[in-house]
């Protein structure tokens, strides 16, 4: 029951995340569809052209509540309980706003709101070309300076110290352990890139 719950929220995370990483080209394509004289809904049916993924299927599902005939403000509240997202929930609002009161060129939140995001992701990939350094360097020494450091030890520690390790041990260290370490260290590199 754990680990169910776990993967749930792993694979929640995963797509709130990928989510995350579209909204620049969502809000994009919404404020030029609304800057075009189009309506919201209108707007919505042409951004999601433009998506691919988590978020063209999100989207898309607005879209249907809305064609079966839903309030927009309730579609919009649904798919924000669905997607545990603080950027998507904040378009989300924005979006809800501008289905009360309409779009206004001359007050253009979601202008704001897309030079918000960009930057934030721009802080975030700066803190991961930070953490990319010191990552990159246990990368190298897992693959190249840990094992040749276990080797050194094998041939000098079995010939000075008469230690007695199998050749299997070896072997694994080898083939299994320190691959395996690198492994780890290419999948963590990779779930933290944003």
């Amino acid at each position: 029951m754990l680990v169910k719950e776990l993967l749930t929220r792993y694979y929640a995370f995963k797509k709130a995340k990928e989510i995350e990483k579209d909204l620049v080209i969502f809000i994009t394509a919404l404020r030029l569809n609304l800057l075009c004289g189009l309506s919201l809904e209108s707007s919505l049916k042409k951004a999601i052209s433009e998506l691919k993924g988590p978020l063209a299927e999100e989207i898309s599902k607005i879209e249907k509540d809305l064609e079966k005939g839903g309030e927009i403000s309730k579609a919009l509240l649904n798919s924000a309980n669905r997607i545990e997202s603080v950027e998507f929930n904040r378009v989300l609002s924005h979006i809800s706003e501008i289905a009360r009161s309409g779009y206004s060129p001359n007050f253009d939140t979601l202008k704001l709101l897309h030079k918000e995001i960009v930057e934030n992701q721009k802080v975030k990939l700066r803190e991961f070309s930070s953490k990319l350094v010191v990552l990159s360097l246990m990368f190298v020494a897992s693959v190249v300076v840990l094992p040749a450091l276990w080797l050194a030890f094998v041939n000098i520690g079995s010939a000075l110290f008469a230690l007695q390790i199998s050749p299997l041990y070896v072997w694994l260290s080898v083939t299994l352990v320190f691959p395996g370490i690198a492994t780890l260290l290419l999948i963590y590199i990779k779930e933290k890139m944003p």
